[in-house]
């Protein structure tokens, strides 16, 4: 049994769905809302196969899908009686939409106290830049994610995925899972909010405790770590290794792998202290000399044998191969209607002992609305008329 089974939540988010499908992943009966005929955008998303979005297929596996028309005053009065009988609406829409629509937190609450509320918004709720729209990129950049990626002398760097919104999504899912604890100890339901750019901000805390530290902003660094080293991006026979050496005991392990032990004893590199004084003044290079001889296939199975922090720099197709990823379960393959086969990664968390059940696929649009609108008491003939009339 997984742990949100029993659960039921709403599901507003568009061209996103993250948080749903971590509910959704973990037993919750996520009801993905959307509107009649089209639907949410992410259905359209590139890359497509077989003229379906992958994206889609993957976000909203394992969800329902009903549509309904949230600007028409009976689509309100029925996404009413839905949330009536949910225990968590999620939706990231922008400050102010469902207010406008009579459909803010405190009327739903007032319909059912113990409901709990997610959303997602670019800069928070409250306070003068709420109205002001941001993406991910603009989220890097404000937050100055941007400002410490990439190399000092080349302009601040992208990171190269959606990271605020994927943080964003997910730190909402705990806080979601949290307040739904809270309600089921209480009774009492509230409203749980995360930002792009503040969730970008959380998991800059290295930098940002440096700042409160030494006053200072946080330099580009390009691969290297500031404080420790080796822990770079090395250039080797055939590509690139990752290496991060991060204690004088693994850089003894490292030398041995390589048989280079006088570097143990070598004043400028004993240690990691001064190995930081002297990294890019000649150990760079000098590991970069020795790594010319080994392909990067040949480092990583030195470092695993002997249990170092030393890979090669994959490629998406190469990380997908790796067999600890499939011993985890962590690349699955589903099924969905629209994109036919598709590769995506699986459950992060895993709970011991006990068997994974299959994930199931994104659901077609309104595929849901005769079954999820018959349990809230609508009868067929009126289903009908809310179909002509576009209501649903």
């Amino acid at each position: 049994m997984l742990p949100l089974e029993g659960t039921k939540v709403l599901d507003l988010t568009t061209l996103s769905g993250y948080c749903g499908m971590e509910l959704a992943d973990y037993g919750a009966e996520v009801i993905k809302v959307e509107a009649p005929g089209t639907g949410d955008p992410l259905r359209r998303l590139a890359p497509l196969k077989n003229g379906a979005s992958a994206h889609h297929a993957f976000r909203d596996r394992g969800k329902k899908s009903v549509t309904l028309d949230l600007e028409r005053p009976e689509g309100q009065e029925l996404f009413k009686k839905l949330a009536a009988d949910a225990d968590v609406v999620l939706e990231n829409f922008a400050p102010g939409t469902m207010e406008r629509l009579g459909l803010g937190y405190d009327v739903l609450s007032a319909l059912k106290p113990s409901l709990v509320y997610g959303r997602v918004t670019a800069y928070g709720s409250e306070g003068a830049g709420r109205d002001i729209p941001q993406s991910d990129l603009i989220a890097q950049a404000k937050s100055g994610v941007m400002h410490f990626t990439g190399f000092p002398e080349n302009a601040p760097t992208r990171i190269g995925f959606a990271i605020s919104e994927h943080y964003a999504a997910s730190f909402l899912a705990s806080a979601v899972c949290l307040a739904l604890y809270h309600a089921r100890e209480t009774g009492e339901g509230q409203l749980v909010e995360t930002s792009l750019c503040g969730s970008a901000v959380a998991v800059s805390e290295d930098k940002v405790i440096t700042y409160g530290a030494e006053g200072e902003d946080p330099m580009r660094t390009g691969n290297a770590h500031p404080l420790i080293n080796p822990y770079d991006i090395l250039k080797c026979k055939n590509g690139y290794v990752a290496m991060g050496i991060s204690s004088d005991a693994q850089w003894a392990k490292f030398c041995a792998a390589f048989d280079c032990m006088e570097w143990t004893t070598d004043e400028k590199y004993c240690s990691n202290l001064v190995r930081g004084y002297h990294y890019f003044g000649d150990l760079r290079v000098k590991l970069e000399d020795l790594f010319s001889n080994y392909t990067m296939e040949e480092i990583a199975e030195k470092c695993d044998a002997a249990l170092i922090p030393g890979t090669m720099c994959s490629t998406t197709r190469e990380a997908l191969e790796q067999p600890q990823l499939q011993v985890r379960n962590m690349i699955v393959s589903v099924e969905d209607a629209g994109v036919g086969s598709l590769e995506m990664p699986g459950r992060p968390v895993k709970f011991a002992g006990q068997t994974e059940p299959p994930l199931c696929p994104a659901p077609e649009l309104g595929a849901q609305n005769e079954e999820i609108y018959a349990a809230a008491g609508i009868d067929g003939e009126t289903l009908a008329r809310l179909r002509r009339e576009g209501v649903v």
